[in-house]
């Protein structure tokens, strides 16, 4: 590492224009091994790359991102803070200036404010799993077959405090969203997402929720887990915070 200075990594700028193979071609260029074997990296880092690396190295490695389209600053690592533990939540109310929430039983009703929403996030965590299932003619018996498990959500990062509430579609209580409450369970996350971000225009949004808005089909809005809908969390909690994104 650089002598007096820290560890820093190098930050994409801009979520909407986040573009993992152009990434992957610049860091090649810059590396032994082909794009090919950068891209599953770059995938699971989003816009976090070579972290951690010597200060020189994220700043030139900034400026061949940002040459290559994909706009870029270097930042030390001790700026990158990860997302708090989440808090389910599965009633709440949409007030003038805020989110209404209980997280516990009998807790306090806490109003965390619109202008402290930082982040909102929304998708859809799609996990494989396996299910019993009937062999024809088995008499009873049974045999394990693949099964993806899809869990919509949406995730709320807010800061001072800091705080990440989570909900989970199916768990939670539409009545939030009053007149525009439907019968539809996909219909009513669509809405209470679009819903929360016109209440934050100003909080960064994740692939999921950019996906809402623009009313993407539901593929288009998938994870491969929690923990990947956390590193982006973090990256876009890191742009928030040093107020870095286009």
């Amino acid at each position: 590492m650089s002598e007096g200075r820290p560890p820093h990594a190098a930050l994409l700028r801009a979520p909407a224009g986040f573009d993992a193979r152009l990434v992957a071609g610049v860091l090649a260029r810059r590396s032994a091994l082909p794009a090919e074997s950068w891209l599953p990296v770059v995938r699971r880092a989003w816009g976090i790359v070579a972290e951690p690396s010597a200060a020189e190295d994220a700043e030139a490695l900034a400026a061949a991102l940002t040459a290559a389209g994909q706009p870029a600053l270097a930042a030390p690592v001790s700026l990158l803070e990860e997302p708090p533990p989440e808090v389910v939540v599965t009633k709440a109310e949409l007030s003038g200036d805020g989110f209404d929430v209980v997280a516990g039983r009998g807790a306090e009703v806490e109003r965390l404010t619109w202008t402290h929403l930082k982040v909102v996030s929304a998708g859809a965590v799609v996990e494989g799993g396996l299910k019993p299932a009937a062999v024809p003619g088995g008499k009873g018996n049974t045999r394990p077959v693949s099964e993806d498990r899809r869990t919509p959500f949406i995730d709320l990062l807010f800061a001072a405090p800091a705080r990440r509430l989570r909900i989970i579609a199916e768990g939670f209580d539409y009545a939030a969203l009053g007149p525009k409450m439907s019968y539809s369970a996909e219909l009513n996350f669509r809405t209470l997402a679009a819903e929360l971000c016109a209440r934050a225009p100003a909080a960064l949004r994740g692939k999921g929720a950019r996906g809402v808005l623009s009313k993407a089909p539901s593929g288009a809005l998938e994870y491969e887990s929690f923990d990947d809908v956390q590193r982006e969390e973090r990256w876009l909690l890191a742009l928030s915070a040093l107020e870095a994104a286009l």
